[in-house]
């Protein structure tokens, strides 16, 4: 009988191949989980940020943005979140937060946990429910033109978000 020894290169190849599959698994998932939007546009839709701020998603048009479903329940939120953050500082982004209390609690989760995106306080949910949301965390990708190019369900990393905004950006 042969004895298997371990060795760097082997170890890395099975390191590789286990992120091979999660990234496949994952990438199912979202897409088997995604919500059916029948309006692929950014809709015409306004929203009013905690600071009192209203706007219209459609005045987002002509860069690409990311639309962001999230609560401040969410354990997978929590880790999506920072990313979405860190993004913030270079993209368009729009969050939405789904059922995670008054706008005090809102701005206070945000405080606590440097969170640096504008939020939507879609405390009853219905925000969510006219974009098909019922899982956590969601994220559309709009175009420059205002159509929706990707959907993300569940948590995604910072390299896929960054090469989906810039495919947003060329398409």
């Amino acid at each position: 009988m042969k004895k298997f020894t371990f060795s760097p290169k082997s170890v890395l190849i099975e390191v590789a191949k286990l992120l091979v599959m999660l990234f496949i698994v994952a990438n199912v998932v979202s897409y088997l989980k995604k919500p059916e939007v029948v309006d692929q546009t950014l809709p015409n839709l306004n929203v009013t940020l905690p600071d009192g701020t209203a706007r219209n998603l459609e005045s987002y048009a002509g860069k690409p943005l990311l639309l962001y479903f999230w609560g401040s329940w969410c354990p997978i939120c929590k880790m999506s979140s920072p990313v979405i953050s860190d993004l913030s500082q270079k993209y368009q982004v729009v969050a939405v937060a789904v059922n995670s209390g008054s706008d005090k609690d809102l701005k206070s989760y945000m405080q606590a946990h440097d969170l640096h995106f504008p939020a939507v306080n879609d405390a009853d949910g219905a925000i969510a429910q006219k974009f098909g949301v019922d899982t956590f965390p969601t994220t559309f990708i709009y175009n420059s033109k205002g159509s929706l190019i990707f959907t993300d369900v569940g948590y995604t990393s910072k390299p896929s978000l960054l090469l989906k905004i810039w495919l947003g950006d060329i398409f």
